[in-house]
This record gives structure tokens, C-alpha cells and sequence, in this order.
């Protein structure tokens, strides 16, 4: 047989060819009217009549991929790269499959797990880059760092999108990915100087600015750029609020005015919502406004009964007002029910009720509360601290050394932890190993204010009086402006009834610092003590809770003065808020019966200087309260 002539087929195989390019192009022209199965008809005609093209099949993958047909889309581009593995199009379309497939980690015709996807779509979309137009390779680089991102690989995609937005300069989405990449591994201020210059090109980036911020716990700068997002979008409350929380954030409560008018706001238009209550209860709490923080802290109860974040917004409230037995009786409920998954909050509810046990002297109970806190939240340390004191409170003295040394291994230079393990060795009845552990703190730490302080505090537990007022003069002579250590040292100087040198020195404080509270009210109590100068003392007092409403402390102290005076109108209101806070305080329950004997309501006076004698004893005269009580049991015909 005569061979073919070599024109013959080389003039047919053109033919081919373009023939082939006929079908390929009609194949394009049927997907854009619609029609793709006649599309997908054409380009595999044309595949058959130029199988050595690459462009064909790369076509028809991406012609698949559009429509969502993953299994053919993966068998079309296979068939691209098999002929050129460096085909851009069909390295594209197996890419982005891949990095789908990754995204759902689901059953797939390809097999393998969610990394086996990532690293397939990273291998063939980086060899489409080199063939990529600029409008494709954007979305390229998006994807891969998206990949990136997704894997925690932050600082690989940060790379591939600082060449993004050197092709495409300031793309949003490209400028949003690269400081969320930024703000991930750490480069918070990268992020910030990259979102400070973008929203001088594009506004709508404040917010991602302002979240910046956030994360660097910048608030002014955090507040004023969600004021900037607020104005782009006037009606979106949770941009607004995020705003509020900046706002609440700004430390001094400067913020806290303009973060009230902008929740009352929120409030108003939304009514149902809890975060926002929260923070409108956060806002009035901070502006002196407990009964609004506490209407809307219990608006908040109301709308969501479970709520632990409208139970810790009430326990603030009644904190503040130390209103310790309403506390307990609005937190127990909350406490008791199981909230699964958000032990977290339970542990945060307890120890507010754990606190308020302390300090209406049921120390077990305190126990119980912080134990449970503890166990829900491990992973707080704070708690087991907490535990420790109220171990130490409740005189299980063994269990809270045992406790606080475990925790103190973490950090042996806490003086706070310090002072508990000193408590602990007290309770004991060893009180000079107690005396050693803070010494010793004291002396390595010399710019630790209180460890001294603490040291001193623990002489005076044991009434040594001389000691601590030592301690007190050596650290003077290194913090001679310090006021709380000058206030201390004139109350050690008063206990060893140095009352002149005493009160020169809380003048001293006085005279630095006239709104210190506690000088105030130390004075002043001595002054009404000695008596003679009740007036002043008045005076003195009125100031210290004027700084305190509610500090029991200062209206005792206040009730006293008054009731020297003869004055019981004005002194029964204060010594009753003074002994309803201070049930275990002798010396309020003293004076508090006192006021009703006075009064002729001998059997209310019975009762409160009996809990004065089953109180902490401190500076009681334990003699005198107990012929008082004798009197009146007689004048009752109980004795």
C-alpha cells in the first residue's frame, strides 16, 4: 500500500484543529445563552478532535466547576494537566475544589481529610499564579491565604497578602483578611498602622479599626473609631454597642456618661436585648447610679430569669450597697441551677455569694461556694485564693495551709498569698512562723508597699501594737507620701493610746490628702471617743460617708457621733444600715443596742448585744456589754 501523502495529513489534522476551535468557542457562546448542556457537548467534541490541547478541558473544568459539578469538574481538569501540568485554568479549578472540600471536610470523590484538601489546593493553586491574569490571581491569593488562615498559618498568609494588595491596592477584602491575619499572630500594631491607613481611602474600615483597638486595649482610640463606623451605619445597634463597651472600657469612668445615653438608646429600641441592659446596668453603676443600675439589672432578670449576666449586673449593685443578705437571697437561686456548658458564669455568681457569706459570718457556707466555684472553673486560680480565706475564716486552718502553700508554689512572691499562709500558721497557734514567712517577704520584695503593710496588719492581730508601728515608721521612710501607710501607722500609734501623736499623724494625711476615707472616719471616731470635740467629729464622719454611702464602717461611726450628741433620730437610721451590713461586727452591734436601749426597745437590745458577744470580739469590752445585757434581761423580767 502507497503511504499517505505527509500534506494530505497535515492539511487534515488542521482541520482538526479548527475545527476543534469552532467547538470551543460555540461551546462559550451556549453557556452564555444558557444552555450548557450543549455546551459541555461542544467542548467535548472539541476534546476528541484536538486531544493533544490542554485549553479544552481546562475549559470544560471550569465550565463544571460553575455549575457545581464537582466530580466532573476534578475529572476534566485531571485531563488539562495530564496533558500541561502547568495549565493555569484547570490548576485553578482542582485548587478551588480542593480548598471547598476543605472548608466542608466531607465525604468526597477524592478522599482524604480536611488537611490532605488544604495542602492539594495549596500545591495547584500556587502553579496557577504563573499563567493568571492580575483579576484572577487576586482571587487566587485570597483563596490561599483564606487556606492559610483556616489552618492558623498566619504567617503564611500574611505573604500572600501583602503581594495582594501590592497587585491590588487597598481590595477590602484583601486589606480586611491581612489585619485579621496581622491581629492573629500577634502584630496588633501592624494591624493598626494597615486599617489607619485604609479607612482614609475606604470609611468602612473603622470598624475593623476599632476592633483593633480593642484587641490592644486601646479604649479612647477603640471609642472614637466605632463612632466613626456608628456615623457609616446609623442603625446598627450592635455596632453601637460594641461602641458603649469602648466607651465603659476608658479607664476613670470618663466614657461612662455618653456610653449611658448611647445604651439608653439601644434599650429603647431594642428592649429584648440582654448584652445591652448588662452594659446600661455597668454605665449607671459607674455614674453613683445604683437604684437605675439595679431597675435595669432586674429588667434584665425579667427578660431572661436564667440570665447569669443580669445576676452578676445585681450582685454589683447590691456589692456596692453591700447589702450582703439580699445579695444571698437574689443569688442562691441562680447558683442552684445547673447551666450546662457556661459553668464558667455559675463559678462567677458563686463567688459573689461566697463573699457575702463572709461577710455575714457564715464562713461554711463561703466554703461550699468557693469549693464549687473552684471545681467549675479550674482553670481560675483567683478561686482557690478565695477558697483559702474562707478556709482561714471558717478556722479550718489545716486545709487552708495545705491550699495556700500549693497555690503559692506558682508564685512565692505574692505577698496577698503571703499573708493567708500567715493567717493559717496564726490560727494554728503557730504565729511566729507566721511572723517569718511575711518578714521575709517584706524583706526581698523592699518596693512591695504591701507586704509591710501586711506585716504590720499581722502584728496587730495579735495586738502587738509597739511591732507594728515599727514596721510602719521603716517603710515611711522609704514612701513618706504614701497615705495608707501613714493612716496605718496613726491607727497603731491610737491602739497604744498615743492619742496626740495619733491624731497629729491622721492630720498629716489629712492635709496631703482630704478626701482619704479612711483617716476621716478614723479620726473622727476617735474624737467622739474621747469626747469634747463631737462637732468636729460630725464633721470629720458626715465627709468620710459622703465619700462611702454605704460603707458600714463610716455610718457606724456617724451613728456614734450622733448618738453622743444625744441626737437619736439622726443616729438611729445610720447604726441600723451599720448593724444590718455588720452582723458579726461586736462594736456596731454594741452601739446598735445601745441606740434601742435607749430607745426602750429592750428585747431588740438583747438581741444585738448578744450577737455583739458571739461576734469577732475585736476592741469590745466584753464586761461592760455583758451587764448591759444582764439589765435588760431584768427590766424584761428574764433574767
Amino acid at each position: 500500500m502507497e503511504a499517505p501523502d505527509q500534506g494530505m495529513v497535515a492539511r487534515a489534522g488542521a482541520d482538526q484543529v479548527a475545527e476543534a476551535y469552532h467547538e470551543f468557542m460555540r461551546g462559550r457562546q451556549l453557556e452564555d445563552r444558557g444552555d450548557i448542556e450543549g455546551a459541555i457537548a461542544a467542548l467535548q467534541r472539541a476534546m476528541k478532535l484536538d486531544p493533544k490541547s490542554a485549553d479544552i478541558p481546562g475549559e470544560l473544568a471550569g465550565l463544571y466547576a460553575r455549575q457545581s459539578r464537582v466530580r466532573e469538574a476534578i475529572d476534566a481538569s485531571n485531563a488539562a494537566l495530564a496533558v500541561n501540568p502547568a495549565h493555569g485554568e484547570a490548576n485553578r479549578v482542582l485548587g478551588s475544589i480542593y480548598a471547598s472540600l476543605a472548608d466542608r471536610d466531607t465525604n468526597s470523590p477524592a478522599g482524604g481529610g480536611q488537611e490532605n484538601y488544604r495542602q492539594l489546593a495549596l500545591v495547584h493553586l500556587e502553579k496557577s499564579l504563573a499563567s493568571s491574569s492580575p483579576i484572577t490571581a487576586a482571587g487566587v491569593r485570597l483563596t490561599i491565604a483564606r487556606i492559610h488562615m483556616q489552618a492558623s498559618a498566619f504567617d503564611k498568609a500574611i505573604p500572600v497578602l501583602r503581594q495582594l494588595l501590592a497587585d491590588e491596592p487597598w481590595l477590602p477584602q484583601g486589606v480586611a483578611m491581612l489585619a485579621q491575619a496581622y491581629t492573629e499572630a500577634g502584630q496588633t500594631a501592624s494591624a493598626i498602622a494597615l486599617l489607619e491607613e485604609a479607612v482614609a481611602i475606604e470609611p468602612s474600615f473603622y470598624e475593623s479599626l476599632a476592633s483593633a483597638y480593642e484587641k490592644d486595649e486601646r479604649w479612647p482610640e477603640a471609642a472614637r473609631a466605632y463612632e466613626q463606623a456608628s456615623e457609616q451605619s446609623p442603625r446598627d445597634l450592635a455596632l453601637k454597642t460594641r461602641w458603649a463597651f469602648a466607651l465603659l472600657s476608658i479607664p476613670g469612668n470618663t466614657g461612662a456618661k455618653r456610653a449611658r445615653d448611647l445604651l439608653v438608646e439601644i434599650t429603647g429600641a431594642s428592649p429584648t436585648e440582654a448584652w445591652p441592659l448588662y452594659l446600661l446596668a455597668r454605665a449607671e453603676r459607674a455614674l453613683g447610679d445604683l437604684d437605675a443600675s439595679e431597675a435595669s439589672a432586674r429588667r434584665l432578670l425579667a427578660i431572661s430569669p436564667g440570665s447569669t449576666s443580669g445576676a452578676h449586673a445585681l450582685a454589683q449593685v447590691l456589692e456596692a450597697r453591700r447589702q450582703w443578705p439580699a445579695l444571698i437571697e437574689a443569688l442562691e437561686p441562680v447558683a442552684a441551677k445547673p447551666l450546662r456548658g457556661r459553668e464558667g458564669d455559675t463559678a462567677l455568681i458563686l463567688t459573689h455569694l461566697g463573699f457575702a457569706y463572709l461577710e455575714v459570718g457564715r464562713d461554711a457556707d463561703a466554703v461550699a461556694a468557693f469549693e464549687r466555684a473552684s471545681t467549675l472553673d479550674p482553670s481560675d486560680g483567683a478561686t482557690r485564693v478565695y477558697l483559702a480565706q474562707a478556709l482561714v475564716a471558717a478556722k479550718q486552718y489545716d486545709r487552708a495551709l495545705t491550699l495556700v502553700r500549693a497555690v503559692r508554689q506558682a508564685d512565692a512572691k505574692d505577698s496577698r498569698l503571703a499573708r493567708l499562709e500567715a493567717d493559717a500558721l496564726k490560727g494554728l497557734g503557730r504565729f511566729a512562723e507566721g511572723t517569718a514567712v511575711l518578714t521575709k517577704i517584706a524583706e526581698t520584695s523592699p518596693s512591695d508597699v504591701e507586704a509591710a503593710q501586711n506585716l504590720a496588719e499581722y502584728y496587730a492581730s495579735a495586738q502587738s501594737y509597739a511591732e507594728a508601728a515599727a514596721v510602719l515608721k521603716t517603710v515611711l521612710a522609704r514612701f513618706p507620701d504614701n497615705p495608707n501607710v501613714l493612716f496605718q501607722y496613726g491607727a497603731m500609734l491610737e491602739r497604744q493610746s498615743l492619742h496626740a501623736e495619733a491624731e497629729k499623724v491622721f492630720r498629716q494625711v489629712l492635709a496631703r490628702s482630704p478626701e482619704h476615707g479612711p483617716t476621716l472616719n478614723y479620726l473622727g471616731y476617735t474624737l467622739v471617743e474621747r469626747g469634747g470635740r463631737l462637732d468636729e467629729a460630725v464633721a470629720l464622719l458626715k465627709r468620710a460617708v459622703a465619700l462611702d454611702p454605704f460603707n458600714g464602717a463610716y455610718l457606724d461611726s456617724l451613728g456614734w457621733a450622733y448618738f453622743k450628741l444625744g441626737q437619736l433620730d439622726l443616729a438611729e437610721p445610720n447604726l441600723r444600715a451599720a448593724a444590718e451590713q455588720l452582723p458579726g461586727d461586736s462594736v456596731v452591734q454594741d452601739h446598735w443596742g445601745d441606740l434601742l436601749a435607749k430607745r426602750g426597745r429592750h428585747a431588740d437590745a438583747v438581741e444585738a448585744w448578744r450577737r455583739a458577744l458571739a461576734g469577732d470580739g475585736e476592741q469590745l469590752d466584753r464586761a461592760a456589754v455583758e451587764r448591759k445585757l444582764s439589765d435588760a434581761l431584768n427590766k424584761l423580767g428574764k433574767r
